[in-house]
């Protein structure tokens, strides 16, 4: 079966508490074409949800979300973020520790309010979908860790909006580069 949407969800891990507004979600969506459809930002999971919904096709949809979703261990690292450590430290770039005892579990939420909703998870280890909605995990930073192209060894971000800035950019010149083929 052909996916007809690609959706991408660089979601907020915290939730907000009663007097907090919730922090920005950025979400995007592309057609079979690589078209952009919408890109732009929702706040909350409810939001999120609504997004999900108005912007899915029906039957033919693949959501990556940039959290973790499938939190199972006790305390410490999940396995995946140890192994993201290990490879890609080199580079100074590690995952976020989450665990059970984690204040940010926005993404095992949102996992539960989507499988609850007809979405199937995929966590790439058994047979994967046939179709419909499906989402998984994906941790997209290190696909542009170490990547000359796009300038990560001579800029080597320091601070916390040198990042955030880098990763724009970052995003641009791959958006562009994507495009030209």
């Amino acid at each position: 079966m052909r996916i007809e949407r690609f959706m991408g969800i660089d979601l907020a891990w915290a939730q907000s508490g009663a007097r907090t507004k919730p922090n920005e979600t950025g979400v995007a969506a592309i057609d079979a074409h690589g078209v952009v459809i919408e890109c732009g930002w929702t706040r909350g999971l409810e939001e999120t949800m609504s997004w999900l919904a108005r912007t899915a096709v029906d039957g033919s949809t693949l959501t990556f979300v940039d959290a973790p979703l499938v939190v199972d261990n006790p305390a410490g690292q999940r396995p995946c973020e140890r192994q993201v450590g290990q490879r890609y430290g080199r580079w100074k770039v590690s995952a976020n520790s989450t665990n059970q005892s984690s204040p940010r579990q926005a993404g095992v939420l949102l996992r539960e309010r989507l499988q609850e909703s007809g979405w199937a998870y995929d966590d790439g280890r058994g047979r994967p979908p046939t179709g419909g909605l499906v989402f998984s995990e994906c941790y997209p930073y290190t696909t542009l860790v170490g990547a000359a192209e796009l300038g990560y060894d001579q800029e080597r971000p320091r601070t916390s909006a040198d990042r955030h800035e880098f990763r724009r950019r970052s995003g641009e010149r791959y958006g562009r580069r994507s495009a030209t083929g």
